[in-house]
């Protein structure tokens, strides 16, 4: 992360920083910069010194004579060379789910199945300091590369509870505002997420099959859960260069599909409401209860 400071400041590349240097065809390789050591980008060593220090977007030359353009990565660029074990939440279904599942600064959020942390690094993003993120993930191997990945991505992380734990044995947490499931048969779990989750509050799941989506929509309207919507995001990048425009011949096609729902209030019976008054005043901005009154 970046210290806090001036403009000028926090531009300057520091020890420890994670970098993402820049060949001239665009493709990106990342490192760490390690006062005294140095990196290799594609057998050419660049001693780390020669970077610490200067500002982003500066060019380096390796002794090759090749100039590279030197960054700090952007969560975009950080998730596809993230060190991982399983395979990461990618960025393209990451903005939805955070826009979608209606996650922000100071919320509780549970996310169950954390592999190597990717959705981990946005989601402490974007609970803030004020929020509070406890993640849950069965296997010991994954949980130890999600905290390496939080240390060195994050950083410090002291409103972040990583447990190494079966969710399907029970979750601790009560009254939270988001749950984030990725698991193979999140279906099996939402009477634990119900009472995990406050009244109102989203569960969001990422399911790789349309199968498991129809499964888990189906489950989700049976029990404790209403407003539920299904989608999947398509990205396709484009290659622009002189006069040759076209999109790249690779695309970020299928990762998943995204469902996301409601946790209802009590045990989801209509409540009777009070029949509309007939005596208020009609005004352009009245809702359609008002106007029905008035006629």
């Amino acid at each position: 992360m970046t210290p806090a400071g001036p403009a000028g400041d926090r531009s300057l590349l520091r020890d420890q920083d994670a970098v993402v240097f820049i060949d001239r065809k665009e493709r990106t390789y990342l490192r760490i910069l390690r006062r005294g050591g140095r990196v290799s980008v594609r057998g050419r060593p660049i001693a780390c010194d020669e970077v610490i220090g200067r500002p982003e977007g500066s060019r380096v030359e390796t002794p090759g004579g090749e100039a590279l353009l030197v960054l700090r990565p952007t969560y975009a660029q950080l998730i596809p060379s993230l060190p991982r074990r399983a395979e990461p939440i990618y960025p393209k279904d990451v903005g939805p789910i955070l826009l979608w599942g209606d996650i922000g600064p100071g919320m509780h959020v549970v996310e169950v199945g954390t592999g190597p942390g990717a959705l981990t690094l946005a989601l402490l993003r974007a609970v803030g300091t004020t929020g509070r993120l406890t993640s849950y993930e069965a296997r010991e191997d994954f949980a130890t590369l999600a905290r390496e990945n939080v240390a060195r991505y994050h950083g410090p992380a002291p409103n972040w509870t990583l447990r190494v734990a079966d969710a399907f044995a029970g979750l601790d947490e009560r009254d939270v505002d988001r749950v984030i499931v990725d698991l193979a048969e999140p279906w099996r779990l939402l009477d634990t997420v119900a009472a995990t989750l406050r009244p109102g509050g989203v569960m969001t799941a990422f399911l790789p099959t349309v199968l498991q989506v129809k499964q888990l929509v189906d489950a989700l309207r049976a029990g404790r859960f209403g407003a539920v919507e299904a989608l999947e995001t398509l990205a396709r990048f484009w290659h622009i260069r002189d006069r040759s425009i076209r999109p790249v011949h690779r695309m970020v096609a299928h990762t998943g599909f995204l469902i996301f729902a409601r946790r209802l209030a009590g045990n989801s019976e209509l409540t009777p409401l009070e029949p509309c008054s007939t005596d208020v005043p009609v005004h352009a901005d009245d809702d359609a209860c008002t106007r029905a009154g008035s006629r």
